[in-house]
């Protein structure tokens, strides 16, 4: 077999290009299939419809199906991954083929998907032009590993040079061989806190007890991290990019503080959420400041600090709830207040609510989700306790119980 010259891979043996690569078989028969789901839900939704069976928003819906079905087989049939003797050209359905010559590529980079799927990215030399961008699902043979292989990697040039410049930094340590060994500990601790951090967050959504001591544990991990961070002197990534060579530590740093927002949403009954919001916005500034002084990589795009605060924000406020409630030890001001409706509320959460009238500070009839025990407990007109208490941080909040 002889060497193109070009692509300094194998070609066919009867010297004719292209060589074409169909979809990968798994794709093919996922999609395939799907289409097939497709095509035979629209086909019975039109039979229902014309004998009067289904009204016309199923039918809709239904042809809907049978669309995205009939393009999934289409395009199953259609696309189509060329490699030429000069270049590569991708057939996608829908659009014209796209074809990119050696000598116009830069270099390639590869995205990972969901499902174990991935986007190939083919960068132009010419500066500002568009990449060549396809989900590359194709079949593969050595040829087209060679040919991907001959093309320079942009992905592993961009970690060399950060990990090159992560080295050159005095800060990890007086040589090379330091600065690889401080580099090495930051990842096992980065790695040991994302451990922690998702246990500590099944813990706290699945099973929370004991309760107090959970809650603690969320909250105690977000603020080691932002410790760390700062400690680490820019050798930690807040932000966890591709490409990044510095340990992450976006999970321990951001996940606990979701998992508290929702305790607290799901758990307390809080009268005064003016003055938690007040100090949670003060928290998501200062832990937002925290970060970026910890990560100066934070600081490059404009935008990326209001991403921060965003996703920083849960932790306050369910940290400070959690606190206000759990710490608070005054004696309870009790109202006793009719039910007026219940009702039990289905999804990925499912609420045992009462209906109640307005009482002591709460001025409007509001819905308070009481657990399953008490709400089979009460009827409609019966009388249940209120327990408002004053709150450790001054935000009133209040249980719903049955009275002595």
């Amino acid at each position: 077999m002889r060497s193109d010259r070009y692509l300094g891979i194998p070609a066919r043996r009867d010297g004719v290009w292209p060589r074409t690569y169909r979809l990968a078989r798994r794709w093919r028969v996922l999609n395939q299939g799907l289409g097939a789901i497709g095509l035979a839900a629209a086909a019975a939704a039109s039979v229902a419809a014309l004998r009067g069976a289904l009204p016309a928003p199923g039918l809709v819906v239904a042809l809907g199906f049978g669309a995205l079905g009939a393009y999934l087989v289409a395009a199953t049939r259609v696309e189509r991954f060329l490699l030429h003797a000069d270049g590569v050209e991708v057939i996608t359905l829908g659009r014209a083929p796209r074809r990119l010559r050696t000598d116009q590529i830069a270099g390639r980079r590869t995205v990972p998907l969901q499902y174990g799927m991935e986007k190939l990215v083919l960068e132009r030399r010419e500066p500002g032009a568009k990449p060549l961008t396809v989900n590359f699902l194709f079949e593969r043979d050595a040829a087209l590993d060679a040919w991907l292989a001959s093309v320079p990697d942009l992905d592993a040039a961009d970690r060399a040079g950060a990990e090159a410049a992560l080295l050159a930094s005095t800060g990890l340590g007086a040589d090379e061989e330091a600065r690889r060994a401080a580099l090495a500990r930051s990842h096992r601790a980065a790695k040991a806190l994302k451990g922690v951090a998702v246990v500590a967050c099944g813990w706290g959504l699945l099973f929370p007890r004991p309760y107090p001591i959970a809650m603690a544990a969320l909250a105690a991990i977000p603020l080691a991290t932002i410790a760390l961070v700062l400690a680490g002197r820019g050798r930690y990534a807040v932000e966890e990019k591709r490409n990044e060579v510095r340990p992450g530590v976006g999970v321990p740093v951001f996940g606990p503080g979701m998992v508290l927002m929702l305790r607290a949403l799901l758990d307390y009954q809080v009268v005064d959420i003016s003055r938690v919001l007040g100090w949670s916005a003060v928290g998501a500034v200062a832990l937002t400041a925290l970060l970026v002084r910890g990560d100066a990589a934070l600081r490059r795009r404009w935008f990326v600090p209001v991403l921060i605060l965003a996703l920083a924000a849960p932790y306050p406020w369910g940290a400070l709830n959690a606190a206000d409630v759990l710490l608070d030890r005054a004696p309870a001001e009790v109202h006793e207040v009719p039910v007026l409706h219940k009702h039990v509320s289905s999804g990925k959460h499912t609420s045992y609510d009462l209906r109640l009238p307005p009482w002591g500070p709460v001025a409007e009839p509001q819905e308070v989700d009481v657990g399953a025990e008490l709400y089979g407990e009460v009827e409609v007109g019966d009388v249940v306790c209120t327990h408002l208490r004053p709150g450790a941080l001054g935000a009133r909040w209040f249980v719903v119980d049955l009275c002595d």
